[in-house]
């Protein structure tokens, strides 16, 4: 198999589904409330060049693009499908993604095994009919995805720019803390960021992957609430660390955030610190305040990869420097010795 400088894989299977050059919109809609018309406003303005699929039994036309009456009716196989419909339409529709060509849906309703015995049936009812046909699943319970680089924003969000982050988050309000707080830094731009929901198919080590592979991805940075495949995702971690930068927040550090995790996105979350242990020693940048997590990606995105241990510390106050001699020598740095020449210079 070739390979990545020896790492990856060439070509992750999600490439088509997250740079598609066409995109189905299954439930869209020319109300302003709906999932389905925020999809189709965020393509148009930010300049998709793909095409796209309104789907909607009711409309013609909706936003000056034509629309068709189901997926098996449209003119084109999209790689991408958004589905914004309720759970019970899922499997089905799944299944008609599957017979149209289409290769991954995303998966915006909730209802699924976060809720119980029954969303959990009907969860498995979903990825049979996903894998009997090929489709991939962002998902469910999703937030959406975006592709800045491609101009796709399914989620229509505003005054986000492309840059060079990846991000990964079981929270979309944790996304959009993180874009109102790029925003008002003003330097940083994100390249892909998606929605993992409850990883029913897609898995965090398959979106680190991605994110390893993308051209347009200088850090990968994840919240994660529970991974499905600790393991995968240690050994994906590895094999990107080697390349770039990956920056971790690991929720559910005690046992009511562990409960609070499982009723969000139905995660299940181990031992804690032995994940943090775990992650650190795959070459993972952990971060242990949410305030931490873009500085910590977009101070990794500047640097280069340090040689050696040793660090100089320049600052005009003593005791700033005495913070930082404390933290690098805490992560296991060194602190270089300057020579009599550079400290008179």
């Amino acid at each position: 198999m070739n390979t990545i400088e020896g790492h990856l894989p060439v070509r992750s299977p999600l490439h088509d589904i997250l740079a598609p050059t066409g995109i189905a919109i299954v439930g869209a809609s020319a109300d302003p409330t709906k999932r389905g018309y925020k999809a189709m406003v965020g393509l148009i303005n930010g300049g998709y060049r793909g095409s796209i699929y309104p789907i909607n039994p009711k409309a013609d036309h909706i936003l000056g693009v034509k629309a068709w009456p189901s997926i098996a009716e449209m003119p084109g196989s999209p790689e991408l499908a958004l589905l914004c419909t309720p759970a019970a339409t899922v499997p089905a529709l799944i299944a008609e993604c599957g017979r149209r060509g289409v290769k991954g849906a995303v998966i915006l309703a909730s209802g699924f095994g976060e809720t119980g015995e029954a969303g959990a049936a009907l969860e498995a009812q979903m990825v049979e009919a996903a894998r009997a046909h090929g489709v991939r699943i962002i998902g469910p319970n999703t937030s959406g995805m975006f592709n800045l680089h491609h101009q796709i924003n399914l989620l229509a969000l505003d005054n986000v720019k492309p840059g060079d982050i990846g991000i990964v988050s079981q929270s979309g309000n944790m996304l959009l803390s993180l874009a109102l707080e790029a925003q008002h830094n003003g330097q940083v731009g994100f390249s892909t960021y998606v929605g993992p929901g409850n990883q029913s198919d897609i898995g965090f080590n398959d979106y680190l992957r991605y994110l390893g592979e993308d051209e347009h991805t200088r850090v990968a940075t994840l919240y994660v609430e529970g991974f499905r495949d600790g393991q995968q995702f240690l050994k994906v971690a590895r094999d990107v660390t080697a390349m770039k930068p990956v920056v971790v927040y690991k929720s559910g550090a005690t046992e009511q955030g562990q409960k609070a995790a499982s009723s969000h996105t139905g995660a299940l979350a181990g031992s804690y610190q032995m994940t943090v242990d775990l992650l650190r020693q795959a070459g993972v940048s952990v971060v242990q305040y949410s305030d931490e997590i873009l500085p910590v990606a977009e101070g990794l995105g500047r640097l280069q990869k340090a040689p050696g241990k040793r660090v100089a510390v320049i600052s005009d106050g003593g005791g700033q420097a005495t913070i930082a001699a404390d933290r690098l020598s805490e992560a296991g740095l060194t602190l270089a010795e300057l020579s009599d020449a550079t400290r008179s210079a």
